[in-house]
């Protein structure tokens, strides 16, 4: 869940490309960061904890350089405890994403001059390089030799002074490398690097690679054989990964769901024909995915049994291997990811994959990990998400399965047409100011509230749930979502006076139900928000949604900007919420 970032290069602007392009991974983490050059026969290296924001380095010119910003995992947030972590001599620093889960193993078999200054387990990395390259002929070599005694998924990245080149092996965590005229670039997100350059490779697992002013060299990190190394032109549009004028990320990307929805709905027919026809093929169909993309998940197992009359189920990835023993050569995974390396998403695929199932992938990021191992992928072409939280990538998903499940039943030009509306339903709510003075309302009466429950029944139930998880992602408030018809057995017992309770009531299927719910809360006192096309008794207040097919982009949208002014009243970073990481790459 770390960033890596690094440049080998004859240019000595070393430093300042590092610190850019934490800069942009620093939605990885966000505890520490630091940086490592190349000095006269020895590593210089810069280190702090808290946010980048308005930091500079005060390195000295260098044309190799290697970066890293730390969700911390073993040892506190410290100065120590922050990467780069240097060797004895000082001739190495290396930089680490992921665990090493026999760190306490291999400090044992150490010689005991070696000298800690961390509580971390990275640090036993580095030691354990110094004394594999008194024996290797080079930097990879030696990082092959200590990347076969590590236990867990990582991705570890070493700069030699002596010697001026990088090394990296990786096996989970993700890393792409780049090749510009400048330098070979690597990160752990490619699009960190299409600021540099659109000629991308990306390190499969049980690979290495080495990295100097002359190339790049990739290696099979068990065997030591070298490889061929592919690679790709990519097509992202960098001007979507800046602010625009938008003060956070977060806002930034709200405004861009409607174009985001309106871009698949003409872009992604065939593809979602493609998903339809595996659907109709398998015996069972299985969604999962994690956060965001487990509530998408469960928005499309409502759309495909309402739209097409297919059954289907939904898991969470991280518990995936409850149903593995029902899968079969005949079973179909539909597998939701941003960023297409979140390792409870891969570990479930990979062991449906076991199990002879196919794959398919609903994944923004081309070439993750995701990408790749699925026999289908359906990219979301949505454009970096730089905030923590999901927004247009999780609307792209829903927006995926509408158009899949009417794809199902042999209509996908009405999927079409129902995601255009929707597009504009939402930049009308997006844009009008009564939906900006409503929201600044319901955050200001409910802001110094300790707890918040959102109701919704049957498909409004997994909007209810992820509601909920962007107001307690970035504001830090206890809320949660439930289903509508489970209020009297149990949910009612949490209402007090004055308890914040949003009804999601926009369709007249389930509006009686909603409005019964609403009724009932507000009889104990709850201060009470009507999501809906019109106003009743029961609401406080009403923020105005449409027809049922245009509601959980409107809803989404609506939470999610209630969700960012919470933040903001409340003194809370939109985009770097605390504890929270973008891409969950560990166990």
């Amino acid at each position: 869940m770390c960033g890596i970032f690094g440049y080998v290069s004859r240019d000595p602007r070393g430093a300042s490309v590092v610190l850019e392009g934490l800069r942009f991974l620093e939605y990885r983490g966000y505890d520490s960061w630091g940086i490592a050059v190349v000095g006269d026969q020895e590593i210089l290296s810069q280190k702090a904890t808290g946010k980048i924001a308005g930091a500079h380095t005060d390195l000295p010119p260098s044309a190799v350089a290697l970066g890293h910003t730390r969700w911390a995992t073993h040892g506190g947030v410290t100065y120590a405890n922050a990467h780069p972590h240097l060797g004895c001599g000082r001739r190495f620093a290396l930089i680490h994403n992921g665990i090493v889960e026999n760190h306490q193993a291999l400090r044992l078999e150490l010689r005991s001059d070696h000298v800690f200054s961390s509580q971390t387990d990275t640090e036993v990395l580095v030691h354990l390089l110094e004394e594999e390259i008194e024996s290797a002929s080079d930097l990879t070599k030696a990082l092959l030799a200590v990347f076969r005694r590590v236990e867990g998924l990582s991705a570890v990245a070493v700069v030699d002074a002596y010697t001026s080149e990088v090394a990296v092996a990786k096996n989970g965590s993700p890393v792409a490398l780049g090749w510009a005229n400048d330098g070979v670039y690597l990160a752990s997100d490619a699009n960190a690097l299409i600021e540099h350059t659109r000629r991308i490779a990306f390190l499969e697992d049980g690979q290495a690679a080495g990295l100097s002013s002359n190339g790049v060299r990739l290696f099979e990190a068990r065997s030591g054989h070298e490889l061929d190394l592919d690679w790709c032109e990519v097509t992202w549009d960098a001007q979507k990964a800046g602010l625009n004028g938008y003060a956070h990320f977060m806002d930034k990307e709200i405004h861009e769901q409607p174009r985001v929805v309106q871009e698949i709905a003409v872009e992604k027919q065939d593809r979602a024909r493609d998903l339809a026809s595996l659907i109709s093929r398998a015996r069972d169909v299985y969604l999962i995915g994690c956060g965001s993309a487990h509530h998408a998940a469960l928005s499309g197992r409502y759309m495909l049994s309402e739209v097409a009359g297919r059954g289907s189920t939904c898991a969470v990835a991280s518990e995936m291997s409850l149903v593995y023993p029902q899968l079969s050569p005949e079973s179909l995974v539909i597998a939701l990811s941003q960023s297409g390396e979140t390792i409870d998403v891969l570990d479930a695929v990979k062991g449906a994959r076991e199990r002879g199932a196919t794959v398919a992938a609903l994944v923004n990021s081309e070439g993750s990990a995701l990408d790749r191992l699925a026999d289908l992928s359906i990219l979301l072409n949505c454009g970096p998400e730089r905030c923590v939280l999901a927004t247009k990538s999780y609307t792209a998903q829903l927006a995926v399965l509408q158009l899949t499940a009417h794809a199902l039943s042999f209509d996908v030009e009405r999927g079409t047409d129902e995601l255009r509306n929707a597009a504009l339903r939402l930049q009308e709510l997006l844009d009008r100011d009564s939906t900006r003075r409503v929201i600044d309302e319901v955050a200001r009466r409910t802001g110094d509230h300790e707890h918040l429950f959102i109701l919704g029944r049957h498909r409004n139930y997994p909007l209810a749930l992820e509601a909920a998880l962007k107001i307690k992602e970035v504001s830090y408030m206890h809320a949660e979502g439930f289903a509508a018809g489970e209020l009297k057995h149990g949910v009612i017992a949490l209402v007090t006076p004055g308890t914040p309770c949003f009804i999601l009531a926009p369709d007249s299927d389930f509006r009686r139900e909603a409005l019964a719910a609403a009724a009932e809360v507000r009889a104990r006192g709850a201060f009470t928000v009507g999501f809906s096309p019109e106003d009743n008794a029961d609401f406080d207040i009403t923020i105005k949604t449409t027809d049922f097919a245009s509601a959980p982009y409107e809803i989404a949208g609506a939470s999610q900007l209630l969700a960012y002014r919470l933040a903001l009243l409340r003194g809370c970073d939109p985009d770097k919420p605390r504890n929270l990481a973008k891409s969950v790459t560990v166990r």
